[in-house]
C-alpha cells in the first residue's frame, strides 16, 4: 500500500512540474552556447547564430532556431525560427518568430513571453512598450532620505546657499574686470594701488 501511495505521489509531482512548465538552459547543437528553453521536451535541438558571453550564454542580437522530435521522423524537425536580443541566454525585448511562412512578434522579459503574438515584424514602438512593461515589473523602492539635522542648522545652510547664489564669485568678478579694464575702486593710497595692480603695459586686451 505504501509503495502504491509513493508511486501516485511521485506521478502527481511530475505532472505538476510539467504543467508548471519550468524551463531550463540547454546547450545548442554544437555544444558551445547555452540558451533558455521555456518548455523543454526530449529531442529538442537549438542552433544560435549570434554571440555568447564568457560563460557560454547567448548574448546580443541573433537567430535562434528550434527543431523538435516528432512522430514518424527519425531526426528532429524544424519548429520555428526566432530573431531578437539575448541577455544571459534569454530573450529580452521584442522578438520576431518565423514559422509556417508567417512572421509574428511578441515581447519577452527574462526569457518569458509577456504579450500575445502580433502579425508582422516588431515595429519601433515595440521597444517603448517593452521598456514600459519592464518599468511596471520593477519594484518601486525609493531610497531613504538622509537623516535631517536640526531645523535651525537646515535654515542656516539654506540662507548661506541663497547668499552664494546672489553674490557673484570672486573669480568671475576679477575675470570680468580684467577683460573690460574696469578695475575695482578701493579706497587705498595710490602708492599701494601701484603695488597691488599690474602695470598698464601688462593689461593688454
Amino acid at each position: 500500500m505504501s509503495r502504491r501511495l509513493l508511486l501516485v505521489c511521485g506521478t502527481l509531482l511530475a505532472l505538476a512540474e510539467i504543467a508548471r512548465g519550468d524551463g531550463n538552459f540547454q546547450r545548442t547543437r554544437e555544444g558551445k552556447t547555452l540558451v533558455w528553453n521555456n518548455h523543454p521536451k526530449p529531442g529538442d535541438v537549438a542552433t544560435w547564430s549570434g554571440a555568447r558571453d564568457r560563460d557560454g550564454y547567448a548574448r546580443g542580437f541573433g537567430q535562434l532556431t528550434w527543431h523538435t522530435k516528432e512522430r514518424g521522423f527519425a531526426k528532429p524537425q524544424f519548429y520555428a525560427r526566432y530573431w531578437g536580443r539575448m541577455v544571459d541566454g534569454k530573450f529580452e525585448g521584442p522578438v520576431n518568430v518565423h514559422v509556417k511562412r508567417t512572421t509574428r512578434y511578441a515581447i519577452f522579459i527574462d526569457g518569458m513571453r509577456v504579450t500575445a503574438w502580433s502579425r508582422g515584424t516588431a515595429p519601433t514602438r515595440a521597444n517603448m512598450r517593452w521598456r514600459a512593461l519592464v518599468a511596471k515589473r520593477r519594484p518601486s523602492v525609493e531610497p531613504e532620505a538622509p537623516a535631517a539635522g536640526p531645523l535651525d542648522q537646515m535654515s542656516e545652510i539654506r540662507s548661506q546657499r541663497s547668499e552664494n547664489r546672489s553674490q557673484p564669485s570672486e573669480a568671475s568678478e576679477s575675470a570680468q574686470d580684467l577683460w573690460s579694464e574696469r578695475w575695482p575702486k578701493i579706497d587705498i593710497d595710490e602708492s599701494l594701488r601701484l603695488l597691488v595692480f599690474p602695470p598698464r603695459s601688462l593689461r593688454v586686451r
